[in-house]
C-alpha cells in the first residue's frame, strides 16, 4: 500500500486497534503485555509515532513504530488520581466511543515497539475518536516519562515534606490561570547531607499570550499573593534557604536561563481547565 491508501484506510497518530479483532497484532506484543491484556474485557492499541513517519513508504529508514497498550477504565469517568497526566505510571484518559465520552487506561506496562509494516496490516476503527486536545494531552504524558526534569532526591523529599500546602497553592485560581509554570535553580544541584542547606531561586512564569490588561490586573491583585505563599512555604522547609522568588513574562525567559531553571511538573493542574488554564510553553503544543 502507498503513503495515500494508508491514510485513507485511517492511520494516524492516535489511531485504535482492537487487538480482539487483530490476534495476529496481538501475537507481536511482549508476554508479560499479553498476560495482563487477557485479564481485560477489551484491549485497544494506538501508535505514538508521528504522522509523517507512520505511513512512511520506506520500511527501512522507519521500521519500528511506537504503541500505547490501553483498555476501558473500570471506573466510570475515570479515577481521579490518575487523570491529567498527575501520575507519570497510569493516565486515564477519555475517548469518545460512538460521540459518548468513555475512559481508558493507560500504564507503564503499555509501551512496546512493533514491526511497521505488520502493525499497517491491521485496519483502524472509525467509531473511537478523541476529544480536542484529547490525543495533546496523552502526548504530553508520554514525552513527560522522558523529558521531565529530574531533582535531586534530598531537593524531592523537602520539598514533599509541604507537599499539601504547595497543592493547595498550585491548585488556586490565582495560580492556574495566570501562571505558566515555576522553575528552580537550586546549588548544589547534586544529592546533599540532610544537615547541609539548599539555596533557591524561583520564577513564576506568566504566559506569553497574557495582555498588557491581563497582566496589569495580575500584578495589582495576584502577583504578590502567589509569590509571597510560595515564598512562606519554601521558608518553612529545614534546609532551604530561599534566595529569590518572582514572576517573569514567558517572553522574557532566556535560554541562558533555561540551562539553570528547571521546570516543576505542575501540567496536571493545568490540563484541569485546559481551555483556561495555560501551560508550559514548552508543551503548548498547538
Amino acid at each position: 500500500m502507498s503513503r495515500d491508501e494508508w491514510l485513507a484506510k485511517g492511520w494516524l497518530r492516535g489511531a485504535f486497534i482492537d487487538l480482539e479483532a487483530h490476534p495476529e497484532i496481538l501475537a507481536l506484543l511482549p508476554e508479560k503485555l499479553k498476560a495482563e491484556i487477557s485479564t481485560q474485557p477489551k484491549a485497544y492499541l494506538t501508535p505514538l509515532l508521528y504522522d509523517c513517519a507512520l505511513v512512511n513508504d520506506n520500511f527501512n529508514q522507519e521500521p519500528w513504530v511506537q504503541v500505547l497498550v490501553c483498555w476501558p477504565c473500570p471506573k466510570a469517568g475515570g479515577d481521579g488520581n490518575f487523570k491529567f497526566g498527575k501520575n507519570p505510571r497510569k493516565n486515564h484518559f477519555p475517548v469518545l466511543i460512538d460521540n459518548t465520552e468513555k475512559y481508558f487506561s493507560a500504564e507503564a506496562l503499555g509501551f512496546a515497539q512493533l514491526d511497521r509494516d505488520k502493525l499497517l496490516k491491521a485496519t483502524p476503527l472509525t467509531n473511537i475518536a478523541w476529544p480536542e486536545k484529547g490525543l495533546f494531552q496523552l502526548l504530553n504524558w508520554v514525552a513527560e516519562r522522558y523529558n521531565q526534569p529530574t531533582f535531586p532526591d534530598q531537593w524531592n523529599i523537602r520539598m514533599n515534606s509541604k507537599r499539601k500546602l504547595l497543592d493547595r497553592l498550585w491548585k488556586k485560581d490565582s495560580f492556574t490561570h495566570n501562571c505558566s509554570g515555576v522553575y528552580f535553580e537550586i546549588t548544589p544541584f547534586s544529592e546533599i547531607s540532610e544537615d547541609d542547606t539548599y539555596k533557591v531561586k524561583a520564577f513564576i512564569a506568566i504566559p506569553e499570550t497574557m495582555t498588557g490588561k491581563e497582566h496589569r490586573v495580575f500584578v495589582r491583585e495576584h502577583e504578590q499573593e502567589v509569590i509571597q505563599s510560595l515564598k512562606s512555604i519554601m521558608e518553612s522547609i529545614p534546609n532551604i534557604s530561599v534566595v529569590l522568588i518572582q514572576t517573569i513574562k514567558e517572553d522574557e525567559f532566556t535560554k541562558s536561563m533555561e540551562r539553570s531553571y528547571r521546570r516543576w511538573q505542575l501540567e496536571h493542574l493545568s490540563y484541569r481547565n485546559i481551555d483556561e488554564a495555560p501551560l508550559p510553553a514548552e508543551l503548548d503544543i498547538k
